[in-house]
């Protein structure tokens, strides 16, 4: 339920924001932002921009599967939907790219929802071999733990985390090659089709009535799904996605450990700093209120602190970095709201 959700991540969130600012006054977070030199910011911005390009391009080769989308809109689109998870509760920029492909380019909306979901996935696969990648060249202390609230973070949650992704993926991916099979979709068609005979008693009336209002919109949404991850079939496509995706992600790695350099007293690694993106991922993964305030930065200074980074040092860098994530985002989407004409209200 929607209620549930949102006082989970009101409540994440306050609780993440009070550990964040916990022995860390306000003054001295201001000071450690005037030391930052923001020539290092920039550039770092600049890169975390330029890997929005590719993954508003890799959206588009996505979309393309089923429809053919300009690299513009499909930019406009992708921006427009970052600001709104920026900006209002319960993730909605992820629903509102289908509504408005479904508006504008007559795409159905669950074929467009696939498009979407697909992106996460190769994000998913990205993030997993990422964390490969931090376990073998990253030392991290096995017993590291931190408390947020009535919750305690530590290395073995994370691994959790990690497997029940990868476990999550894997059966996912298992359901779209099954749909994509048609004799398998065959036979769920003719296991739908078949439903109402079992209301034989209630009369052709009533029998009618569930073909109409429950088998007949289902099958067509499995059509819709399946057409929408037919690109898995096409093995070039898949290759060309997965290297976007790692591109996009490295890039964004990189725009982290640039930014370091323009902060004092943060001595870490390249591969310490993909272990500090990855951790945060995974803590914005939970419910959390506009933009993962608070989850973010709770994040952040788990990671920066099991490096021996310290926490006021910490939260200084993981704030400066979560704006810089969020705000440019935010504008460029306010800007694409205006060139594209489209309105966030009936796009929800």
């Amino acid at each position: 339920m929607k209620w549930v959700y949102y006082i989970t991540a009101i409540a994440l969130s306050i609780s993440a924001l009070y550990y964040t600012f916990t022995n860390v006054p306000f003054h001295s977070i201001w000071e450690y932002s005037l030391s930052i030199d923001y020539r290092w910011v920039f550039i770092s911005t600049l890169i975390n921009l330029l890997s929005f390009l590719i993954r508003a391009y890799r959206w588009k080769i996505i979309v393309n599967e089923i429809h053919p989308l300009k690299f513009n809109m499909a930019y406009h689109l992708t921006a427009i939907a970052f600001m709104m998870n920026s900006m209002l509760p319960g993730r909605l920029g992820e629903i509102a790219r289908p509504i408005i492909l479904n508006k504008r380019n007559a795409i159905p909306i669950p074929a467009g929802l696939t498009t979407v979901v697909t992106e996460r996935l190769f994000d998913i696969i990205i993030l997993c071999l990422l964390y490969l990648v931090v376990i073998m060249y990253v030392d991290i202390e096995p017993n590291y733990e931190m408390s947020i609230g009535n919750f305690t973070l530590s290395h073995n949650l994370l691994s959790s985390v990690a497997v029940h992704f990868f476990w999550g993926f894997l059966l996912f991916i298992f359901c779209i090659i099954s749909l994509n099979i048609e004799s398998v979709k065959s036979l769920i068609k003719i296991c739908l089709n078949s439903v109402s005979n079992f209301f034989y008693f209630a009369g052709d009336r009533i029998q009618g009535m569930i073909e109409r209002n429950f088998i007949h919109p289902v099958i067509k949404i499995i059509d819709h799904v399946s057409n929408g991850f037919s690109f898995f079939k096409r093995p070039s496509v898949i290759m060309h996605c997965f290297f976007l995706s790692m591109t996009l992600w490295v890039l964004i790695a990189v725009s982290n450990y640039l930014m370091t350099f323009g902060c004092k007293n943060m001595d870490v690694t390249f591969f310490e700093m993909c272990a500090f993106m990855v951790i945060i991922c995974f803590f914005i993964s939970l419910p959390s209120v506009p933009g993962a305030w608070g989850l973010w930065e709770a994040g952040g200074i788990f990671a920066l602190t099991i490096f021996g980074v310290d926490k006021q040092d910490a939260t200084g860098f993981t704030i400066v970095n979560h704006a810089t994530q969020l705000f440019p985002v935010i504008v460029a989407g306010i800007i694409s709201v205006f060139i594209t004409g489209i309105s966030i209200r009936t796009s929800r």
